[in-house]
């Protein structure tokens, strides 16, 4: 068994906790046909109705549905302008298959010049079906809503979070940024990537850590649980990450707030680790505030930190120095480990 599969292994054989937490209170109805993407056949603009402020960044966001990533759904820059756009591939909540499930979240990020591959193809909700009526301005689901990140239990959950589903969107645009007919030539940076995603789709980027091309990871509203027949599982995931970590949870009330409090307290000392904790909201976070509320800001400045460089306030300045934003933000609570 290579070396791949064994921690893929490892990653799915302590996700269950973590995905039934994640879909208790989902409707179990089936999915209604209107909120199954068709399939297809060229490339398709997806027409993103967003309530709200738009993105912040300098770049007109695009959302995308490319037959050659039907799996997909991509928000990029719609003029890849930059030398090299950096990558973030994302896992949704619930290892839900809705490229859609946070688009505020997603465009924020993408407005900044980043090219996001969404795990799942774009599916709109319905109002008043089952991914409706949808979460509330704090970030939460609505009252007897679903909860976030999809409208049911992932068909196949074991390939979901094992990070096989990020690693190949990132194989796919790795291999368009070698296609000179491809919008994408040389114009990604597929060596140096972002793998996140929320609550189980934190346990798919994990999954996708150990990747070479994997720089920095992402574990929003989630983290691993304790694995009590290899007590050692846990350890051998951190020890797979050879880039930097950020974790982010809610207040106690999220599901996940205890598992990524460990998470942080095992990581090894010699991963760059920053932790944050957003007291005043649940396993919802604030995805779907205007432009990802806090949680946008946190990311796109801790993106450009890691894929761009940035050292400004907006960038590595908003996590360390004598400056450091989130520190001074009294709606956070923030802690670092081998930062600097």
């Amino acid at each position: 068994m290579s070396s791949q599969n064994r921690f893929a292994k490892i990653v799915q054989s302590m996700i269950l906790p973590l995905l039934l937490a994640c879909i208790a209170g989902i409707a179990t109805s089936a999915l209604a046909q209107s909120d199954i993407a068709p399939p297809i056949t060229k490339l398709t603009t997806i027409d993103v109705k967003q309530i709200g402020r738009p993105p912040t960044g300098p770049y007109r966001v695009v959302v995308e549905h490319d037959p050659g990533l039907a799996t997909h759904t991509i928000y990029r820059p719609s003029g890849l302008s930059l030398p090299k756009h950096p990558v973030l591939v994302w896992g949704e909540g619930a290892c839900a298959k809705n490229g859609l499930t946070f688009p505020k979240f997603m465009s924020e990020i993408a407005s900044y010049g980043f090219v996001v591959l969404a795990d799942g193809p774009p599916i709109e909700r319905q109002p008043g079906g089952p991914n409706g009526p949808g979460p509330q301005a704090g970030g939460g689901p609505a009252p007897g809503a679903p909860a976030p990140g999809g409208a049911g239990p992932p068909a196949d959950r074991a390939s979901m979070v094992n990070g096989t589903a990020l690693v190949a969107a990132l194989d796919w645009l790795e291999a368009q940024s070698a296609k000179r007919d491809s919008r994408f030539y040389n114009k990604v940076d597929v060596r140096h990537v972002a793998a996140m995603g929320m609550s189980c789709g934190g346990l798919m980027a994990y999954g996708a850590s150990n990747d070479p091309r994997v720089s920095t990871v992402g574990i929003w509203n989630s983290g691993l649980f304790p694995n009590e027949s290899d007590p050692k599982a846990n350890g051998k995931i951190y020890d797979g990450i050879h880039g930097s970590v950020i974790i982010v949870t809610g207040g106690e009330s999220d599901i996940a707030y205890v598992n990524g409090k460990r998470d942080f307290d095992l990581m090894p000392a010699k991963t760059p680790t920053f932790y944050g904790v957003y007291p005043s909201v649940g396993h919802g976070g604030t995805y779907n505030q205007d432009n990802g509320g806090a949680f946008g800001v946190a990311a796109v400045a801790w993106l450009k930190w890691q894929l761009m460089g940035d050292t400004s306030a907006t960038g590595r300045g908003y996590f360390v120095g004598d400056g450091c934003g989130i520190c001074k933000d009294s709606n956070w609570k923030a802690a670092t480990r081998s930062l600097h």
